[in-house]
């Protein structure tokens, strides 16, 4: 006989099983990262902002693009209004681990212009927005690697703890090798223990899959005077290339090895092919410069290289105008010095 009534535990099941499919794909959407976050995470900064100010002209109550714009407007200097987007994305929409994660680290830049007094409050909100970030998304590498610097930089009455920070390192291995190294390095760099840092950092860039962060990580370490080795920096910034040659670390690491050893010709190559590949961010000529300015050699040369860089609006977090300004009077000086 059929049933003309309804089958109940059918119905029932499809709206669990609706109900479990809405919260896979929303879980699914907040996972995957948008076009926005990668722009960002690869250093192109001005096209995120681009894409990020538009959809938020559309929908000022969008989370994401608020989460977004903060990030985007710290990257270029404003210390006023990220503070306002991250807490407007967390308002809308407190489930996401990285808004809370954002609202941190703005108030962790916001602590490092600050008095003993509100250094210790803007402390504590750090440490609530963070765990909150933290307990939302136990996978988010980059909301541990803020935990871990918040243990090495804050003061002790707020919670400041290097072991704690060690800790936190050997938590992050367990979610990435790569990342794992780096932030033991971290920890050794704040213990001042070089022998340390610079076994860590190798072990980083040898890890597989390649990490590009871990490389770059590398050859800023042998790239710094006290324990120079053009060599590996060269080599790290070599395979950053192979790795993605869209983005500007790799042409800027080979820049300041080659300003290093006065290799006119591979330097001149290396910033028009940056210049070609990535034609938004500067920073290898600025980079190339600065080295040359530091050594007294070639005042021209610096010269040259900083009126490019003047002639473009900077990439997100790199060196600003006036920084360019700055070191430019420094190149005419010495140049006008060399001429006497």
């Amino acid at each position: 006989m059929v049933s003309l009534l309804p089958d109940t535990r059918r119905s029932t099941r499809s709206a669990v099983m609706a109900a479990a499919l809405a919260i896979w794909l929303t879980m699914s959407a907040y996972a995957q990262p948008s076009d926005g976050e990668k722009l960002i995470e690869t250093g192109h900064w001005k096209k995120a902002r681009t894409i990020v100010e538009s959809r938020f002209h559309q929908n000022a109550d969008d989370p994401l693009a608020n989460f977004l714009l903060s990030q985007i407007r710290n990257a270029f200097g404003d210390y006023t209004s990220p503070h306002a987007l991250a807490e407007k994305a967390v308002a809308l929409d407190g489930r996401v681990g990285k808004y809370h994660r954002q609202l941190a680290e703005v108030l962790g830049v916001e602590a490092q212009h600050a008095g003993p007094i509100k250094l210790v409050f803007l402390a504590h909100q750090f440490r609530g927005e963070i765990d909150t970030a933290i307990s939302l998304d136990p996978r988010d590498v980059q909301a541990q690697r803020d935990l871990l610097e918040y243990y090495l930089v804050a003061p002790g009455i707020a919670g400041g703890d290097v072991p704690k920070a060690a800790a936190t390192a050997g938590h992050i291995a367990e979610l990435d090798a790569a990342e794992g190294f780096l932030a033991k390095a971290r920890v050794a760099t704040f213990r001042k223990q070089a022998g340390a840092t610079e076994s860590l950092l190798r072990q980083a860039a040898e890890s597989q899959p390649p990490s590009y962060r871990a490389l770059t990580e590398l050859a800023k370490f042998y790239l710094a005077t006290e324990h120079s080795n053009e060599a590996t920096a060269e080599n790290s910034g070599k395979m950053l290339l192979k790795l993605d040659r869209g983005r500007t670390d790799g042409y800027a690491i080979l820049a300041q090895v080659y300003a290093k050893r006065g290799e006119w010709s591979e330097l001149d190559a290396v910033l028009a092919e940056a210049t070609e590949q990535n034609p938004d961010d500067m920073a290898p000529w600025y980079r190339a410069a600065d080295v040359l300015l530091g050594s007294h050699r070639d005042p021209a040369r610096v010269e040259r290289y900083l009126r490019i860089y003047l002639e473009h609006d900077p990439e997100g977090n790199e060196p600003t105008l006036a920084d360019a300004r700055q070191k430019l009077a420094l190149a005419l000086a010495s140049k006008s010095t060399s001429h006497d």
